[in-house]
């Protein structure tokens, strides 16, 4: 807004308050201004809107997501076991396994000669490590330390680590291979080999020899014998992920059993986020005898075509000839108000009829419902072309359209006061001007009387 002067004659001549008069004028004349910046507080109100219910959106698509990633079903372990630990997926089937540890993994393990202390010089020459059949060579300076010996074999990015141990007086260089086991079929040597070639004068030679040779968890399931590097095993029972952690010999059972209640919290999170969706879209577009309209969503056809494909989305057939097609056969159900909620009973019987069917109703890569919810959510929010995002587009160049608008209403506001205030200026002049000619006419008067 310009910087307008106050009319600072106000009366003086006639009497009359011309500046309150121009006042009330110029607010009459600004009310356009303040019905634009109304609209645009009301297009900024809609934009705020539009944003939450865009994320809202990413959140359904994140919690859809993570059911088709993670799974629907909550798969419980059951062990009671001292030998070995299990957790499982949402893709472990229930069953009851017979697991037995024979032996753990073990990783390949080096030790130099003794060495005086830790900065105790070592020959120069070369380290030849063979790990898994590949071998890398790493160069030691005539003289350097011990620990600088370590270092320089951990900054080779071979598949080992060294360290320096201090005991009783001595030093040793400690070598070992990071992962446990060997090469299924092949030696147990074959995960950890050195061979060293001292050129040097300086200090000796590190003398590294294999103490400990790599060894692989052997455990059997179900009578049948397993061979692995690791005693994190995850590829033997589907779905469960066994830690091994000792070795009585001696067979444990493992129950793999489907919790309802843990897949009904599975399912709560993709309900929650819908509803979030839903309620959001519910309170921008349900328009009361009171509510301001304006600055409301009420009238927008792009929300009311997302509540409608929300509500068609819950509805729709992730495999037609599956006994679990839709949410409803997993037990979720809509309310009057358009929010879901979970009926337990219902989904036990879902899991208890076909468990792996609960599972492909999300994971279903075109029909499942986390491919249909992410469709539906990336329509109206990922790219330009998006229908939320060009709303945000189109109601953002409402706002700056009212900007123009307010900026030019304010410029013929201002003018409208000069204006005003000139005319009244010279009214006041005028007025005094015949004011002067009326108080000499009657000071001329007076002298004739007085002759």
């Amino acid at each position: 807004m310009a910087s307008i002067p106050a009319f600072r004659t106000s009366g003086i001549a006639s009497g009359i308050d011309t500046t309150s008069m121009i006042d009330q004028l110029v607010a009459i004349e600004s009310r356009t201004i303040d019905m634009a910046k109304s609209q645009q507080t009301a297009y900024q109100t809609q934009l705020s809107a539009v944003g939450e219910i865009m994320a809202k959106l990413t959140a359904l698509k994140s919690a859809a997501s993570g059911l088709s990633s993670g799974g629907v079903l909550g798969v419980t372990a059951n062990s009671g076991t001292t030998s070995f630990s299990a957790t499982a997926s949402s893709s472990a089937a229930s069953g009851r396994y017979s697991v037995a540890v024979s032996e753990l993994a073990q990783a390949a393990r080096a030790r130099s000669a003794s060495f005086a202390s830790a900065s105790a010089q070592v020959m120069g020459g070369t380290l030849d490590f063979s790990i898994d059949g590949t071998t890398t060579q790493v160069a030691l300076d005539d003289g350097m330390t011990l620990t600088q010996a370590a270092d320089r074999i951990n900054k080779s990015g071979i598949a080992v680590s060294a360290t320096v141990l201090e005991t009783n007086g001595a030093a040793y260089l400690s070598i070992t291979r990071r992962d446990t086991g060997f090469v299924v079929g092949q030696p147990g040597s074959s995960a950890l080999q050195i061979t060293e070639t001292s050129t040097g004068s300086l200090g000796q030679a590190l003398g590294a020899t294999i103490q400990q040779s790599a060894v692989n968890a052997q455990l059997t399931v179900d009578g049948l014998a397993f061979e692995r590097r690791s005693n994190v095993v995850s590829d033997v029972i589907p779905g469960a992920t066994l830690t091994l952690k000792t070795k009585p010999g001696t067979a444990e059972d493992l129950l793999l059993t489907t919790s309802t209640s843990d897949t009904q919290k599975s399912l709560q999170k993709f309900v929650d986020a819908y509803n979030d969706v839903m309620k959001l879209v519910r309170k921008n577009t349900n328009i009361g005898e009171l509510t301001d309209r304006t600055k409301t969503l009420g009238g927008d056809p792009s929300i009311r075509g997302l509540q409608a494909a929300l509500q068609a989305m819950v509805v729709n057939q992730g495999n037609p000839t599956s006994s679990v097609r839709t949410l409803a056969d997993v037990g979720i159900k809509t309310g009057t108000d358009g929010t879901l909620s979970i009926d337990a009973a219902r989904l036990e019987k879902a899991i208890g009829t076909d468990a792996g069917a609960v599972n492909a109703l999300f994971q279903n890569a075109t029909t499942g419902m986390s491919a249909v919810t992410t469709a539906l959510v990336d329509r109206y929010t990922s790219g330009s072309s998006a229908i939320l995002v060009a709303r945000q587009t189109g109601i953002n160049k409402s706002i700056r359209t009212m900007d123009d608008r307010i900026t030019n209403l304010q410029l013929r506001v201002d003018a409208y006061r000069e204006r005003l205030v000139s005319q009244f200026t010279a009214m006041e002049k005028v007025v005094g001007t015949f004011k002067s000619i009326g108080n000499f006419l009657t000071s001329q008067e007076n002298q004739g009387t007085k002759k």
